[in-house]
């Protein structure tokens, strides 16, 4: 429990698991205010920006509890994470010999090793993780290049801000907040065009950057560029959506249009990048040639590629790590190996133990090319073993799915029924800076088969 003081009165304020039977307890008493809220707060996500692939984002009527411990222990795990993450990509950097572990194509390698003109190896990520409690965590991956979702955290935050739950709560005493994601990246995000030109030219100016947000038409989503775009514009920063086909590089400057660019925020994934390589010449030469300032930089390919899970958990090859790394490594991050190479023994394991594996690609994101054992019978999943066999594939332990009792909304019936759960911590320039939160009742949280976004209610 939390006490505060409030007008003289001291109030108990319930811990978060409190607070999920506390909100129970406050729709059980009048169904009919919160069903007719769900409704109108529908109405306001679709009217809002907050669309993916088409349609509104999916939503519960159903907040996600964190109190100020919570947050103590993300800072803790996630800089404890970054500390060991940090030692990685300088080795990387150093030792030719343990590049070769991550076997990354020529020309991505070429831009990893490149200088992006400022510190932080990933200015923006997004560790997936599931989460139960102080030092009770596994990772699930890390998202380094081209995060998102940050749009739907803002729209679900601002949604639920004035709901008859978020409401309620209040008049007991509690006051909730969440974390602000745009003018708090803005920030940061001209913070590294500064520290960029007076690293790299030797200027500290005034100069207003003029920034394109780039990634493939069609590929990202868009409307969240809008809201990032609007927002740098409010601040004073001329600001394109720019598709990476359209720069060109003339007169050590780039281009879209007529439009000079001094400040790229790079939503584009480094391996479309690479594919596209041929159509995108001048953009991947101005930054080779330090001509604009890229955030984020090509390193964090190092840590976003699921990779990077087997390379931790092979002791010879990270040899470097201390022994509080490797302790951390071996509770928190899922036993995982490249199904490439494997003995007839090691296949034979794999097809045994289907129920407690997942094979996952290298670098794909939103669930795509991910297979659960469990969700297959023992022919199914012998068959998808040898078609994925000496391909870009992993293959991971498969961490048990956290579970609570969320309210469900739907032909016209209100109900509690099990979801698994998944936390994304956002990293803006490597600490830990807000959180997504997804929800489902399938075994795979993921856009393929079926996620919910909650509103998250951190109590003060």
């Amino acid at each position: 429990m939390i006490t505060k003081s409030l007008k003289g009165v001291v109030i108990i304020l319930l811990a978060a698991d409190e607070l999920f039977q506390l909100f129970a307890e406050r729709v059980a008493a009048n169904p009919q205010l919160y069903y007719n809220d769900y409704q109108l707060r529908k109405v306001m996500v679709r009217r809002s920006s907050a669309w993916y692939k088409g349609r509104p984002v999916d939503f519960l009527y159903q907040p996600m509890f964190f109190t100020s411990a919570d947050l103590e222990c993300f800072e803790h795990l996630t800089s404890s994470l970054t500390r060991i993450l940090l030692q990685v990509i300088d080795r990387y950097r150093q030792d030719p010999v343990f590049r070769t572990y991550f076997a990354f194509p020529p020309l991505m390698e070429e831009l990893i090793m490149a200088e992006p003109g400022y510190e932080a190896k990933f200015p923006i990520a997004r560790f997936d993780l599931f989460y139960q409690g102080k030092d009770e965590f596994k990772f699930c991956e890390l998202n380094a290049d081209g995060t998102s979702s940050m749009n739907e955290v803002r729209v679900l935050h601002d949604v639920f801000k004035g709901s008859a739950i978020a409401k309620d709560l209040q008049k007991e005493g509690y006051s909730f907040f969440d974390y602000e994601l745009f003018d708090t990246w803005a920030k940061t995000l001209i913070s590294y065009y500064h520290e960029f030109k007076s690293k790299h030219h030797g200027e500290h100016t005034s100069y207003i950057p003029k920034i394109a947000i780039v990634d493939f038409e069609g590929e990202g989503i868009t409307s969240e560029f809008f809201v990032f775009q609007e927002c740098f514009r409010r601040q004073g920063y001329t600001t394109i959506i720019c598709d990476p086909r359209e720069l060109r590089y003339r007169s050590g400057s780039l281009y879209c249009g007529r439009q000079k660019i001094d400040l790229v925020y790079r939503r584009a994934t480094t391996a479309r990048l690479v594919a596209e390589a041929s159509d995108i010449k001048d953009f991947l030469q101005a930054y080779l040639d330090q001509a604009v300032c890229v955030v984020g930089g090509f390193v964090s390919q190092i840590i976003h590629n699921k990779k990077i899970f087997a390379i931790l958990h092979d002791q010879q090859k990270t040899s470097f790590l201390s022994k509080r790394d490797r302790k951390f490594i071996e509770k928190h991050i899922p036993y995982t190996f490249c199904l490439r190479g494997n003995t007839q023994e090691q296949l034979e394991r794999i097809l045994e133990n289907k129920d407690k594996l997942v094979l996952k690609p290298f670098d794909l994101f939103a669930g795509r090319g991910v297979y659960l054992g469990c969700d297959y019978s023992f022919d199914e999943w012998e068959k998808l073993i040898y078609q994925v066999l000496g391909k870009d594939y992993l293959v991971q332990e498969l961490c048990s799915l956290l579970q609570r009792k969320m309210l469900t909304i739907e032909d016209k019936k209100i109900y509690f029924e099990n979801y698994k759960y998944m936390l994304g911590l956002f990293m803006y320039n490597q600490k830990f800076s807000g959180i997504y939160t997804r929800v489902g009742r399938k075994n795979m949280i993921a856009a393929v088969q079926e996620s919910f976004t909650l509103p998250n209610f951190i109590v003060r």
